[in-house]
Formats: C-alpha cells, sequence, structure tokens
C-alpha cells in the first residue's frame, strides 16, 4: 500500500511540473501568480505530502500521529486508492483540457481564455477538486490525526483560493463568467 501510495504522489506531483515547465517554456512567461492564497496553498500541499510521505516510511512517527484505528477497515482503503486514481484522472483532463489558460495562482493583469467545455463543463474547478480528491484519499489510506488535520486545512485552502479566484474571473470575464457559475457546479454537484 505504502509504494502504490509514493508512486502516485511522485507521478501527480511529475504531471504538474510537466504541465507547468511545457507551458511557461511556450508561453515564454511565468505562469505563477504571487497571490497569498497561492502562497499559503503551496506551504500547505508540501507540509500535507510530506507528513503522509513520513507517516508511510516511518511507523513510529505514524503511530506518534495518534492513528485512527476505525479508518484502517479494508473497505476504507480500497475506497482511498479509488479516490487516487480519480484524482489522477481528474487532474489530467484538466490540465488538458485548461490548455494555455493554466494558471498557479492568480495572475493580476493577464487575460486569458474562459474554459468552459470538456471537464469543465462538469465542474468549474477541477483541478482543485482533483487536490481536495487527493487529501480525502491521505486520510482514508493514512488515518492519523496529524495527516487529518493538514489534509482539512489544505481544502480549507483550496476553497478559499477557488473563492478568490472566482472573484478574478468574474471581474475579467463578466457576463460570460456569470453565465458560466450557473450553469456549472464549483465542485461537481455543489
Amino acid at each position: 500500500m505504502s509504494l502504490i501510495i509514493i508512486i502516485h504522489i511522485i507521478l501527480f506531483e511529475i504531471i504538474f511540473f510537466i504541465k507547468s515547465i511545457v507551458l511557461s517554456n511556450k508561453l515564454r512567461i511565468s505562469i505563477r501568480g504571487k497571490n497569498k492564497e497561492a502562497i499559503v496553498s503551496i506551504i500547505l500541499f508540501s507540509i500535507t505530502i510530506s507528513v503522509t510521505i513520513f507517516s508511510l516510511i516511518f511507523e513510529k512517527l505514524h503511530n506518534l500521529f495518534y492513528p485512527i484505528s476505525f479508518l484502517s477497515n479494508p473497505l476504507f482503503k480500497n475506497i482511498g486508492i479509488s479516490l487516487l486514481v480519480l484524482n489522477i484522472l481528474i487532474a489530467c483532463l484538466a490540465l488538458i483540457d485548461m490548455k494555455e489558460s493554466w494558471r498557479i495562482g492568480i495572475k493580476e493583469g493577464e487575460k486569458t481564455e474562459l474554459i468552459t467545455n470538456g471537464i469543465y463543463g462538469i465542474s468549474r474547478n477541477p483541478y482543485f477538486l482533483s487536490y481536495i480528491v487527493l487529501f480525502m484519499a491521505y486520510i482514508l489510506l493514512i488515518p492519523n490525526v496529524i495527516v487529518i488535520i493538514f489534509s482539512i486545512l489544505s481544502i480549507i485552502s483550496i476553497h478559499k483560493m477557488i473563492l478568490k479566484e472566482e472573484l478574478f474571473l468574474e471581474a475579467l470575464h463578466g457576463n460570460k463568467y456569470r453565465e458560466y457559475k450557473i450553469k456549472v457546479a464549483r465542485y461537481f454537484i455543489i
């Protein structure tokens, strides 16, 4: 199980970095915004992933982080593995469908195309949704108090980033974005 999770983390990060590097090189600009929410989220994501890896590698550390025994049920493990697969699928579709409009955080003053097709016709924030799915998987696969706390904090941070991005996109795209918001849910159903 630990090997599957570590391979998943590596694969997920490789996908992210490949998209970032290829797009930056193609556009010949930095695709990273400098807003506070993105910086906080990147730090939280890094801590959450690190705590997860350390909990996997060092069983004593996992035990120090107060394991939640009822979540150690094989059913929860299978759901967690399914969520990891879903995470990769959503992330890949989101990055492909976003094309050249993908950015890391908000880049003030830069106008990008509003993407509303593909997976963006189902969720306004599929890449962020992929992170939420990832952190839910961590809660089920590495059920200790520290992983759960950092996963929940990361999910809250994602939500705050989405709220800020929605304001930015509404200011940038006006009625087109407001109409899109009416038709497509923020996450998936809600």
